[in-house]
């Protein structure tokens, strides 16, 4: 009776009357390469000797000099994570097909707050004069940019399919991407490193479902059902067992979570597969019906 806590008119096995999804065998876990590394870590590190200044402005009496100070590091610290942010949509936007450029250029904001951040501690702080302040912050911006470029700018498509047909795969799969968001950042309040890994390996399988999508749009229609309404149910019932899990340390809701995971991960798999298969008979048809049209013509031998 407990078996349906955690799976909503949506899931796979939702509805009576529906077959048995059994679970999958566990996958291997990729491990996603975090955008930026030590480079974006220092970053957030260097604008420190800031905050300690603004500590030592306070102890000498000096409400200017610490509202500086502290005022350059948040500058600093924005920064650093709009960059963040961006190296991130960058890193996205990369192993996508089919993508647009993001609306705000975030490393193009993270290099002018980096630059702003520089003059107003050379003006300020070092005790520089404005125009040197500005140099600095302009030296500061193009290093910025240099260290790590531009944001991506043009819209990614694919030969044979027009900007609509483009535009929504593109809109469908920011939305999944959402959602599949949504779930790591539930997952890792759980702190059950064997559940986090079953929701990573079932995230893996629906990015392998999008990749087919952007590869062949017309797969969207038959794709839509998972990437909203399953996804939609697996943010659900993982936000829902993180409660639970938090309040109450059952095995018996990990049990059932674990298994709801495995079934979805199991239906991601099985429905790609199937688009995998009907992609290939579509390119056997067609090459049959070529082949047919040479023979006719008398380009190719009969057999």
């Amino acid at each position: 009776m407990s078996a349906q806590r955690f799976r909503g008119d949506h899931s796979p096995e939702g509805k009576q009357g529906e077959p048995h999804i059994e679970a999958c065998k566990p996958a291997k876990i990729k491990l996603r390469k975090k955008p930026g590394g030590f480079a974006l870590t220092l970053m957030f590190l260097t604008p420190f000797p800031l905050l300690l200044e603004g500590f030592s402005q306070i102890s000498n009496a000096s409400p200017i000099g610490a509202a500086t100070s502290f005022g350059t590091y948040a500058l600093f610290v924005l920064a650093a994570w709009t960059l963040r942010e961006g190296l991130q949509a960058e890193a996205a936007y990369n192993e996508r097909k089919i993508a647009r450029p993001r609306m705000f250029p975030r490393k193009l904001i993270a290099a002018g707050l980096s630059g702003t951040a520089v003059f107003l501690a050379a003006w300020f702080g070092w005790g520089q004069n404005m125009f040197t302040g500005i140099g600095f912050g302009v030296m500061a911006t193009a290093a910025h940019l240099v260290a790590f470029g531009f944001d991506p700018m043009k819209r990614k498509g694919l030969p044979g399919f027009n900007e609509y047909e483009t535009d929504r795969v593109a809109r469908a799969v920011d939305k999944a991407e959402a959602l599949m968001a949504e779930i790591e950042a539930a997952a890792a309040g759980i702190n059950i490193r064997s559940v986090e890994r079953k929701v990573s390996s079932l995230l893996d399988s629906v990015r392998e479902m999008l990749r087919t999508v952007e590869q062949d749009p017309r797969d969207l229609t038959r794709a839509r059902k998972y990437m909203g309404v399953y996804l939609s149910s697996a943010r659900d019932a993982t936000i829902k067992f993180a409660e639970l899990n938090e309040r109450s340390k059952d095995t018996v809701y990990q049990a059932e979570f674990v298994a709801l995971i495995a079934n979805l991960e199991t239906s991601f798999k099985g429905e790609r597969q199937l688009m995998l298969q009907d992609n290939q008979s579509d390119l056997d048809i067609e090459i049959e019906v070529l082949q047919e049209r040479l023979q006719n013509e008398g380009h190719v031998a009969k057999d």
